[in-house]
């Protein structure tokens, strides 16, 4: 989807020639000859339409869609969010941060992607819940590990944001539950999935795959040069379509961006280095530094960081061995 914007841009300053492989690469030129917008010239693939394709696209976000915030007392502009997740960022009530400084959202309206704001000095933050599902429309590829089925391929994604809580600053310590009722949001994108060989026990077994899925997120950036606001992930005590429990992790972008597939290729390091991080975080239960995620939707619950460890680690173990063998 990225590419396909670069595309049209470049063909409206000039036509794309043969020449252009070595900006966009042979897949960038192959795509190219399928867009409708693209016409063939005899100086090359030009843009058709009347219209600058640039102005189309946002610098800030991957989405055309996104809200503006402004702080209503004096009209200023402080930034842009991804019409993605402006549910779960710019929705009334929520404590919005903007260069170090709080501003507390007093109105969001959906037809005109505004959101107004205003200072706010409180001491509590706020997060989101959020209800998510998982449909997987396509298997691209599969991996059978010792420790794992692995999966990556085509998904849909359905989220609605339900409610959010309000935390204390001081000691995060929840202060009260607010309902919200907002829209459902379904989009197609890119996920690595995986069911392991020996789930743990069923007693901490939502709270060791949701613990795992936060700090594969985690670290997912340092393999796939990402931020880890790109990336979503789901874990499930039993997916209904892999019949197993399983952790997903997808692009958080519409279409995808290659970070899901990056997490694919390079599973057993990414195993193995997450394993690491949760053996040497000194915390007991668990922290940010390791299990807990700023945007769980289920606010971070549960959550076992022990069984986490114990079963990356049994993964990772496992493909060690066969390496071995």
């Amino acid at each position: 989807m990225v590419l396909e914007g670069h595309l049209r841009c470049a063909a409206a300053e000039l036509p794309l020639t043969a020449g252009d492989e070595a900006h966009f690469g042979e897949r960038g030129m192959a795509l190219a000859a399928t867009l409708p917008d693209l016409i063939a010239t005899p100086a090359g693939l030009a843009y058709r339409a009347a219209d600058h394709p640039a102005a189309r696209i946002s610098l800030r976000s991957s989405s055309p869609d996104a809200f503006a915030v402004v702080e209503r007392e004096t009209g200023t502009l402080l930034g842009t969010v991804d019409g993605a997740r402006a549910d779960s960022t710019v929705h009334e009530g929520a404590v919005y941060l903007h260069m170090g400084e709080q501003y507390l959202v007093e109105s969001a309206d959906s037809a005109t992607r505004v959101a107004l704001v205003t200072p706010f000095r409180g001491d509590w933050y706020t997060q989101v819940k959020r209800h998510s599902a998982t449909v997987v429309v396509a298997e691209r590829q599969a991996r059978r590990l010792p420790g794992a089925d692995l999966w990556f391929g085509e998904i849909e994604v359905t989220e609605q944001v339900v409610g959010y809580q309000r935390r204390r600053l001081s000691d995060h310590r929840p202060i009260d539950l607010v309902a919200l009722e907002m829209p459902e949001h379904r989009f197609a994108t890119e996920a690595v999935w995986f069911a392991p060989a020996e789930p743990p026990p069923r007693e901490v077994l939502l709270g060791a795959l949701h613990a795992a899925e936060h700090a594969m997120i985690g670290l997912l950036p340092l393999l796939a040069i990402c931020d880890r606001g790109d990336i979503g992930g789901l874990s499930t005590d039993m997916h209904p379509q892999t019949g197993r429990p399983t952790v997903f992790v997808y692009d958080g972008h519409p279409g995808g961006a290659g970070i899901a597939l990056r997490g694919f290729e390079l599973f057993e390091s990414w195993v193995q280095r997450t394993a690491d991080l949760l053996r040497d975080c000194p915390c007991e239960a668990g922290c940010p530094s390791c299990v807990q995620s700023p945007k769980c939707g289920n606010l971070n619950e549960p959550l076992h960081k022990g069984a986490a460890a114990a079963l990356l680690h049994a993964i990772d173990q496992a493909g060690r061995a066969a390496g071995h063998a």
